[in-house]
């Protein structure tokens, strides 16, 4: 079971050099926290979905789309809860849900799902190889970057595991469909044991294959090839930089702030 985002592609973005890439994201998660009108977040969202089919990263953003509803509707309905206002939209239970309250977790759950799809969206166009390597290149010591790379490795691998352990022990006999809601998540424990187990064991394969090619802390590196900025990471970087000054103005000046 292949898991891993990266997609082999020839888009534009693809041929960007790691480190525009990972600065690019930085300058998209800055748009983000700087506005919080709804409307605002929503033209930003819409740019992150433009990049989703430029890029043609569709197919990894639908792997998580039940999660990037759930954070939606999660912000809507809870921060109205926690949100004062002057304008009253409906009562629920003797609370008064104010408007201000809604239109803020709408914000907010618009910019987390933004993030999140920009996030896909650098882990689709760039392969786990050239993110450690290009976070290297930009000053971040060389065990965090390697640190960060196992960790996107090893979630697929860790999802990879927990499906290949329920198939095993559904032909077993274990039966994870029959019963009710209660009945189905007691089915579940019994997968932690091997899964467990599982994990426990690729991680000393891991540490052993680590240690049969000399990796360890001090050790000189020398790179396979090394990237170059070319004129279209340029262009690049310089639109990121100019959208983000203008924004920066625009919030200064009173736009996007609900």
């Amino acid at each position: 079971m292949n898991l891993s985002l990266y997609l082999d592609d020839d888009t534009l973005i693809h041929g960007l050099d790691g480190r525009t890439k990972i600065i690019c994201l930085l300058g998209l998660f800055a748009l983000t926290l700087i506005f919080s009108d709804p409307l605002y977040l929503l033209v930003l969202s819409t740019g992150v979905l433009g990049l989703v089919l430029w890029t043609r990263s569709f197919i990894n953003v639908k792997k998580i789309w039940i999660l990037l509803v759930l954070l939606l509707v999660y912000n809507v309905v809870l921060w109205p809860f926690f949100i004062d206002g002057t304008t009253p939209l409906l009562t629920l239970g003797g609370v008064i849900i104010m408007r201000e309250g809604v239109l803020h977790g709408l914000g907010m759950g618009l910019r987390l799902n933004a993030m999140l799809i920009s996030g896909i969206v650098l882990l689709s166009t760039t392969s786990i190889e050239e993110f450690a390597k290009s976070l290297h290149r930009l000053g971040v010591p060389h065990s965090l970057g390697f640190s960060l790379s196992l960790a996107f490795r090893w979630v697929p691998n860790l999802l990879g595991s927990i499906g290949a352990v329920i198939q095993a022990q559904r032909s077993r006999g274990l039966d994870l469909q029959s019963g009710n809601l209660i009945g189905k998540i007691r089915q579940y424990p019994p997968l932690v044991v091997p899964l467990i187990g599982h994990t426990l064991r690729q991680t000393n394969l891991l540490a052993m294959a680590l240690e049969s090619k000399g990796y360890g802390p001090g050790r000189t590196r020398q790179p396979l090839f090394v990237s170059k900025i070319h004129m279209r990471d340029y262009f690049a970087l310089a639109s990121v930089f100019l959208v983000v000054g203008v924004s920066i103005w625009m919030r200064l000046n009173g736009y996007g702030i609900m």
